[in-house]
């Protein structure tokens, strides 16, 4: 039985579970009401096409704690240290999105250890819709 691994014990090339979710009206309506924000894109379809899903629920969707496989152990905690988005394609409501976390990188920098993780959204058409590099430090008390 494999035993399970700590997210500040990944290495390079090693991935935190996927996350696939589907953005519904519904769900994007409470995201919108939440920030005050009802521009049409959001709501109304387009040429056709269903809204676009707000993407402050993408970056929101797309921590590494939304994968069903992370976890610390006490004591531990991760800080934020920096970040790139890259918004490649619309995503759209009712559409199935999948998340992937890959660890890319790993260095000592001023005694603490950084890790950095790639993530990926795409949707259930294989469009790559997002992509994201986070770069964290895992303290220990």
């Amino acid at each position: 039985m494999k035993e399970r691994k700590s997210t500040d014990q990944l290495e390079v090339g090693e991935k935190l579970a996927p996350l696939e979710f589907v953005v519904t009206k519904e769900f994007n309506q409470q995201y919108l009401d939440a920030l005050d924000d009802h521009h049409s894109r959001y709501m109304d379809e387009i040429d056709g096409q269903p809204p676009v899903v707000h993407p402050g629920l993408l970056v929101n969707y797309s921590n590494r704690t939304r994968s069903p496989s992370y976890y610390l152990e006490p004591g531990v905690a991760s800080v934020h240290a920096k970040e790139k988005v890259v918004f490649l394609h619309p995503a759209r409501v009712g559409k199935r999105l999948t998340i992937t976390w890959k660890v890319v990188e790993k260095y000592e920098k001023r005694g603490r250890v950084y890790s950095i993780t790639d993530v990926l959204i795409r949707d259930e058409d294989d469009c790559d819709i997002f992509k994201r590099k986070l770069t964290s430090i895992f303290m220990k008390r």
